[in-house]
């Protein structure tokens, strides 16, 4: 029986293939492995939790390239925590999307793998444990590009309403204008948090975060590899439906400041200004904010000190000790983190692009071969 499946299923993949060819259809396939150990000390008078994540994804994908501006891709996530007490698998995600790109579109429709999307996030708006525990963006992500700028707007359903799940989704505006070295940026979120089906005590709550700055990067030199500095607004508002219908507004200041050499890197943030989460202590087992806990503190300051070990097109290993300042208090977070990345449509040539590292401290910059 066992015989027969498989001469059932080679003959079914090669009639597919053969189906594929015929149309001038190409087949394609990747793969994507995240592993992650984050050990996080944090002092609880700083409003954090002290804890350590530890775990993996493996997320492999197979598809068909439609012509030059359509595929179609399906695959599974697959997430472990280390230590966990189930015996298999702690999370399954279904992958299966529609990728349009034509210049000066692009398009996701589906549930799909969103991470490098919307990695110009910062922490306020998305804390760095929703990678940890979400491997899928839903729905739909949309990009406007031209020379100089480019706005996305996306859409992501986080909740399926029912008896026991609270409707809720996310609404999100971005974008960037580029002049020379100076740039504007936002990134931006709605986030609605229905009630479950039926008649309950539950409220609607809203809430919304933005960060609209204006900041420069400077061009690499003998000195530095990169060079990012911004500043801007941390806006946000909740409002708690049927308890209390105003509107709390939240505002501070933020900044941001990236310099890096050889791999070897540091990122200072820093918040002055209100509360960003008021209704966190009511509503955090719920999720209903997605931002960093440590923006309830009126000043904070999180440095990031960070070696490049790996950064090729297709491996990136990063190690990051991060110091947190907050109540007084300062606490530190060691992190590491590994991104493995295949893909039929890569090149042999796709690591000449690659970022200098700590390696390039010690050994000469490799040329690959290639066209």
């Amino acid at each position: 029986m066992k015989i027969a499946g498989r001469i059932l299923s080679s003959f079914a993949l090669l009639l597919t293939a053969s189906l594929c060819a015929a149309q001038g259809i190409q087949p394609e396939w990747g793969a994507a492995f995240y592993s992650f150990a984050d050990n996080r000390e944090y002092e609880p008078e700083q409003r954090q939790i002290p804890q350590s994540i530890l775990g993996a994804w493996l997320a492999p994908e197979v598809g068909v390239q439609l012509d030059s501006v359509h595929r179609l891709r399906a695959g599974v996530g697959l997430l472990r925590y280390f230590g966990s007490p189930a015996q298999g698998l702690d999370k399954v995600e279904y992958v299966a999307y529609y990728h349009y790109n034509r210049k000066p579109f692009e398009l996701y429709v589906g549930s799909f793998p969103a991470r490098s999307l919307l990695a110009d996030y910062p922490n306020a708006l998305f804390y760095d444990s929703i990678a940890y525990l979400r491997l899928n963006s839903g729905n739909i992500f949309w990009r406007i590009s031209g020379e100089r700028w480019r706005t996305d707007i996306w859409l992501d359903w986080v909740g399926h309403q029912t008896e026991m799940q609270r409707e809720a989704f996310l609404v999100g505006i971005a974008g960037k204008y580029q002049l020379k070295r100076a740039y504007a940026a936002l990134q931006s979120y709605m986030h609605h948090f229905a009630t479950v089906a039926g008649i309950g005590n539950q409220h609607i709550v809203d809430n919304g975060m933005a960060r609209p700055c204006l900041g420069v990067s400077l061009p690499v030199n003998f000195l530095l590899d990169s060079l990012n500095i911004n500043a801007g607004l941390l806006a946000s508002y909740s409002r708690e439906r049927g308890v209390d219908e105003r509107y709390r507004f939240s505002t501070g200041f933020i900044s941001e400041l990236l310099i890096e050499k050889f791999g070897i890197g540091l990122k200072n943030t820093l918040y002055i200004g209100d509360n960003q989460l008021p209704l966190y202590e009511k509503y955090s087992a719920e999720r209903l904010y997605w931002g960093d806990p440590f923006y309830r503190n009126t000043f904070y300051n999180r440095s990031d000190f960070y070696v490049q070990l790996f950064g090729s097109s297709r491996v990136q290993a990063r190690f990051t000790w991060s110091l947190h300042a907050a109540a007084g208090l300062l606490s530190h977070q060691q992190a590491f983190t590994l991104n493995v990345s295949l893909d039929s449509r890569q090149k042999s040539g796709a690591g000449r692009g690659n970022r200098r590292t700590i390696k390039s401290l010690f050994l000469p910059a490799v040329q690959s071969e290639g066209p």
